[in-house]
C-alpha cells in the first residue's frame, strides 16, 4: 500500500506501508473523535481528519509518524493520501 502527505509548501515522500492510522473529525465541529486503522484492500474512502497523530507502519514498525492539522484523507487503489496544512513530524 502506497501512503502520501501533502501540505500546501510540500509533499513528504510516498512510503510503502501495511497500514496507516488516522485521527478522524466527527460532525460539524470537527473535534477528534477517534482513530481509524486502513489496511491493504480498504474501500474508497475520503476522511475530514481531526488536529492529531497520523502514522504508517510496515510489518508491524513505524515507517511514519507525526502531528497534522486538521485536512483530508483519501483512499484508493491500495493509495492512501493524506492533504494537511501542517506537519510536525
Amino acid at each position: 500500500m502506497k501512503f502520501t502527505v501533502f501540505t500546501p509548501h510540500r509533499q513528504f515522500s510516498t512510503i510503502e506501508c501495511d497500514s496507516v492510522k488516522l485521527s478522524i473529525a466527527d460532525g460539524s465541529d470537527g473535534k477528534f473523535s477517534g482513530c481509524y486503522g486502513i489496511r491493504k484492500g480498504h474501500a474508497k474512502a475520503v476522511f475530514a481528519l481531526a488536529k492529531g497523530k497520523i502514522s504508517a507502519s510496515l510489518n508491524g514498525k513505524a515507517v511514519f509518524s507525526a502531528e497534522c492539522s486538521e485536512g483530508f484523507a483519501t483512499v484508493e487503489n491500495d493509495e492512501v493520501r493524506v492533504a494537511v496544512d501542517s506537519v510536525s513530524e
